[in-house]
């Protein structure tokens, strides 16, 4: 019973996240108008500003109900979310209609008073009067539909009944339970109205000792994947206050600091629900841990630690997303991990204590802060809090690492082999899904994979068969175990991996695919020297100038850590084969594509310096996976001028994967496309 209650959490924690991931885009638009149509600004952009501001926040968070539906119920389906997502809008309808309905027949509709249906318990949701559940309607209803849908889509009935059916006969039975619910919380939500009103009061009047729990329990609940559950309902439901601005009311502490944030001019003081968003975390947190790791690592190792550490720093400040940072430690420091729950915890509380009002947590969530004033938001407090935060968390980790002798990150030997080996196996897209699913116990025990933001979510049917140490092969920031569920710390590209994941499992299932031995990728490596086919040649990829690998002002290539090879920089952007042979990757990003010699040879054209950053922008590429191509024929073209503007360097990378021999046959300097340049 515990286990499936567990796994009810889950899926409902990864369903309602899907949704929320749209509303930080809709929130940094939202932020950026109200920033232009303030008072201070020209008129032309008070009226853009006004423009999307009054858009965006009717149009999406006025709208969050329907959109959570929609969102929960398909993210909850396992099949045809088409049709569910059908099912979800319709039967939302449906439920708004009983529901006013019901409340007229009974004489229960709330009439408008001075400030509208504010204080009545009831609302206009889609312009129909309900009772005002705000953004739980919306999850009630996904739920209820996303349940249903999976129970009866698979129903069959006689062939005269067909037309009623799967998904038409689960249509009709959400209908009859949307009216039923709308019939039903005209008497239920009242009295769950006035436990959420008391909730609310309690967490008000608990002050900086709730604010304490509220940040606190958050962190804690993350290695479960279930901090969600916490801060959605304080950021968009009746948990997290309700205000009047402008005269309407609104509810969440998310939706409040919008509101206000386009209404101060008429602001006297900002809601002390706002404190709910003071999240320092993001911009003080990951430094400090950082370099407490950094300091207590072994004097070989802090390089590597430093190459690890920074790009994780950075996309805490940028995008929020601390997990890769948390998971180095969580269970090797497990101490490390309460300290940083405390100090989360206490971020909220003294920001609250001191009347900090206005939204902290990555970069463009806190920009809009810098335009409150400062009589309203109090920002002038944030530095000495974050300062103070930063070294007790500094300290704390320093002292707990040495004192308990927790194994951090750079504190052991870092093996070079196993981090080579690393790096090939991700290169390989195949031979990576192949080591997560014999990970996993085979395919037979894989019961179901999806994703939330950062994390692989994986179901099995039996946890004995999954080999844990197998499935740290893959690169992650960790793996987590919870009964039989698992868990890996994957990044923002875990969406792509997922796809991936499951497109690959069912080619499994139907014998398009068959699983790469673990020992395949080295095999190919190696077959040309064990065929005593050691000989490959290169060709130049463009033209321009020549230079060794070891000048690529990148570490990862500079020190041949994925192989020996060469690069040409200043070229005019189109790129060549290097080699005959088959397509066998091009990376989701489109600045790196995989070849496969004739002989074996694995060689990677990598297009650009962090240009993985740009997302494909630069990129026209001219080869599809699995074609087989001739040296010289065309691969992509780069937009030279465009990665520039980005501030990366355009030089092509070719790399002979896997090995490190090999030597240029050709001078450095000016050379021309399809000319021979390397040997090994």
């Amino acid at each position: 019973m515990k286990e499936k209650l567990q796994k009810a959490a889950q899926n409902f924690s990864r369903a309602i996240i899907q949704p929320v991931m749209f509303m930080a885009v809709s929130g940094l638009v939202i932020s950026i108008a109200a920033i232009l149509k303030m008072e201070f600004m020209p008129e032309f952009l008070r009226k853009i500003g006004e423009f999307f501001f009054g858009i965006m926040t009717s149009g999406v968070i006025g709208s969050l109900s329907v959109i959570f539906a929609v969102g929960i119920a398909v993210a909850t389906a396992k099949k045809k979310k088409t049709d569910a997502a059908i099912i979800a809008i319709t039967s939302f309808m449906i439920y708004l209609y009983a529901n006013n309905t019901w409340l007229t027949l009974t004489n229960r509709l709330a009439k408008a008073g001075e400030q509208g249906l504010y204080g009545t318990g009831q609302n206009t949701v889609l312009g129909i009067q309900v009772n005002d559940m705000g953004v739980f309607v919306g999850i009630m209803i996904g739920c209820t539909v996303g349940f249903l849908f999976n129970k009866l889509s698979g129903v069959k009935f006689h062939k005269y009944l067909q037309i009623y059916e799967g998904t038409k006969f689960a249509f009709l039975m959400t209908s009859f339970a949307s009216i039923a619910l709308g019939i039903i919380i005209t008497y239920v939500w009242p009295f769950i109205n006035s436990i959420i009103s008391w909730l609310a009061d309690i967490m008000a009047t608990s002050g900086p000792f709730g604010l304490f729990l509220y940040g606190f329990f958050q962190k804690m609940l993350l290695p479960v994947g279930m901090h969600h559950l916490l801060w959605m309902p304080m950021f968009y439901t009746p948990l997290g206050g309700t205000e009047q601005v402008a005269g309407k009311a609104v509810s969440g502490a998310y939706n409040i600091w919008l509101a206000q944030l386009g209404d101060l001019s008429h602001l006297d003081s900002l809601s002390p629900s706002i404190s709910f968003l003071t999240n320092l975390e993001p911009m003080v947190l990951p430094i400090a841990i950082s370099l407490a790791f950094i300091k207590v690592a072994r004097p070989e190792n802090k390089a590597k630690v430093k190459a690890i550490l920074i790009p994780i720093v950075i996309l805490a400040f940028l995008a929020g997303v601390t997990e890769p940072l948390d998971f180095l430690y969580i269970f090797v420091a497990p101490l490390c991990f309460v300290v940083t729950a405390i100090m989360f915890g206490l971020g909220f509380a003294v920001s609250g204590l001191l009347n900090v009002r206005v939204m902290v947590g990555n970069f463009s969530e806190t920009l809009p802060s810098l335009f409150v004033p400062m009589d309203l938001g109090h920002q002038y407090f944030l530095i000495p809090i974050m300062l103070g935060m930063g070294v007790i968390t500094y300290f704390a980790f320093k002292f707990l690492i040495l004192k308990l002798n927790y194994q951090t990150i750079g504190r052991g030997e870092m093996d070079e082999y196993e981090a080579e080996d690393t790096a090939k196996v991700s290169k390989d897209k195949e031979a990576g899904l192949s080591l997560i699913v014999k990970g996993l116990g085979g395919v037979e025990n894989i019961k179901e994979i999806y994703n939330c933001f950062t994390r692989l979510r994986l179901d099995v049917s039996d946890e004995k068969k999954v080999d844990t140490n197998l499935l740290k092969k893959y690169p992650s920031s960790g793996v987590v175990e919870n009964g039989k569920n698992f868990q890996i710390i994957i990044g923002p590209g875990v969406e792509e991996l997922c796809e991936n994941l499951k497109t690959f499992v069912d080619n499994l299932k139907s014998g398009k695919s068959v699983l790469v031995e673990s020992n395949e990728i080295a095999a190919r490596q190696t077959h040309a020297k064990s065929s005593g086919k050691q000989l490959i040649k290169l060709y130049s990829p463009a033209k321009g100038e020549l230079l060794p690998i070891e000048e690529v002002p990148d570490e990862a290539f500079a020190k041949k850590t994925l192989g020996n090879g060469f690069a040409v920089k200043n070229h005019d952007g189109s790129i060549y084969s290097p080699v005959d042979g088959k397509i066998m990757t091009i990376f989701p990003t489109l600045h790196a594509i995989g070849i496969e010699s004739p002989d074996g040879h694995q060689v990677m054209v990598h297009m650009g310096i962090d240009t993985v950053d740009l997302k494909g922008a630069p990129f026209t590429i001219k080869v599809t996976e699995g074609q087989e191509i001739r040296q010289g024929e065309r691969l992509a073209v780069m937009d030279n001028q465009a990665i520039a503007a980005a501030g990366k360097d355009s030089m092509v990378i070719v790399v002979l994967l896997g090995s490190t021999e090999g030597k240029l046959t050709a001078e450095t300097g000016a050379v021309t496309e399809n000319q021979l340049v390397f040997e090994n």
